[in-house]
């Protein structure tokens, strides 16, 4: 019985092999990196959800490329039903990279089991492993090569899954110009329908996965800005057909992947610096410092308790942060004035900087994001003696989205 299932199990790999064969060259994930024409096929198959295209870019500047949580699900529901799967490598030549649809190979249900999960690794190895093989990042043109992909699997349905930052640097929709980032949805949707440059998805959903979320060396976006670029592509895949768009609320957090062609920075427009009473506001590192104003005493003298005033000033504070420094990671620096002993003031000092990053988790602030130091007694100057205060920090790394 073992032997039997073992040769089961054989065949409905080779089987899997042999279909995304067909249009790949194998299940080398490497292959699909390879520069040269589209060589993929997708298989003509209707089924009830439709065929179901993944869009991924290993390419500079945003996260490396992963399944996330619906679009497992999205998957596996594809499998289930053997419909028509297809990989599109988003760089600066879209092209259909991977295509195929899991045939039951008509063995028992462990058998069948075993082979489907199977399937799924080796399509989640392809997509971990897709890299860019030119330069740029052409998102426009990856949407009308995965909606044609669909569209040659079947004359209605499907779903496309496109998982990049959206900042495209190339081409009709190119980031870098001036004001791209704060454009209107609707004029950039209206440009491309006036120069016929649309993608083709009439019927298909489209799920946006990641859009704004950014790998360093590119600079992060603000939440607005990153909404807008949600939003710019949203309205472009609805003004070409797609029913319906939505988004994937997984954040792509980690580096961008390493060894690739090189893909253009876009240009951040720095937000202005608020002025928030009861805080002083300065550039730091590439983040902000936020200082509450030791001439208002945020602490009693021994306490850890707030202020009115310091409350006042953490509100705007964390809404400043949210704007400006989503996904980065915040530093609460608490210090005493000294008038303790030196484990007094250190324990002091860590109770303030609980204090207010707890007051900013209450705030919506991701507690995940949020770091506590006890820096004790602060040290004094002629123009600022005796400070008692709370210093909060933001700063971007590799892996500061979570």
């Amino acid at each position: 019985m073992r032997r039997m299932m073992s040769r089961l199990i054989t065949s409905a790999t080779i089987a899997i092999t042999a279909i995304f064969a067909a249009g790949c060259g194998g299940l080398d994930p490497t292959a699909s990196s390879s520069p040269g024409p589209q060589s993929a096929s997708m298989p003509q198959i209707c089924t009830k959800n439709g065929p179901v295209v993944f869009v991924v870019s290993g390419r500079q500047n945003s996260p490396a490329p992963v399944l996330t949580g619906s679009m497992q699900s999205a998957a596996s529901t594809a499998v289930r039903e053997g419909s028509a799967i297809g990989l599109v490598n988003l760089d600066g030549h879209p092209r259909l990279t991977l295509a195929g649809a899991f045939s039951d190979p008509g063995a028992n249900p462990l058998a069948l089991q075993s082979a489907q999960q199977h399937y799924l690794s080796s399509l989640t190895s392809a997509v971990e492993r897709t890299r860019a093989a030119y330069p740029h990042a052409d998102v426009l043109d990856a949407l009308n090569v995965a909606g044609h992909a669909i569209r040659a699997a079947c004359p209605y349905g499907g779903t496309i899954y496109l998982e990049d930052s959206g900042l495209q640097e190339t081409g009709p929709v190119n980031f870098r110009q001036v004001g791209m980032l704060g454009a209107a949805p609707t004029d950039i949707a209206s440009f491309l329908a006036h120069k016929r440059d649309l993608p083709s998805l009439a019927g298909m959903t489209v799920v946006l996965v990641g859009g704004g979320d950014t790998a360093l060396p590119q600079p992060p976006l603000s939440i607005s800005q990153q909404n807008n670029v949600a939003a710019i592509w949203s309205a472009i895949a609805k003004a070409g057909g797609a029913t319906s768009v939505r988004m994937d609320p997984a954040p792509l957090s980690g580096p961008a992947p390493a060894h690739v062609p090189p893909v253009f920075l876009v240009p951040v427009p720095q937000i202005p610096l608020p002025e928030i009473p009861g805080a002083q506001v300065v550039p730091d590192k590439g983040g902000a410092s936020y200082t509450l104003s030791d001439s208002l005493r945020d602490f009693a003298v021994g306490s850890a308790d707030l202020t009115p005033v310091a409350e006042a000033a953490l509100v705007r504070i964390a809404a400043d942060i949210q704007t400006r420094a989503p996904g980065q990671i915040i530093t609460c620096t608490g210090s005493t004035d000294g008038t303790g002993t030196t484990a007094f003031d250190l324990a002091l000092s860590m109770k303030r900087a609980i204090t207010v990053c707890n007051y900013l988790a209450r705030q919506g602030i991701n507690p995940r994001l949020l770091r506590t130091v006890g820096a004790g007694k602060a040290t004094s100057t002629a123009d600022n003696p005796g400070l008692r205060r709370v210093i909060i920090t933001t700063a971007r790394t590799a892996h500061t989205r979570v």
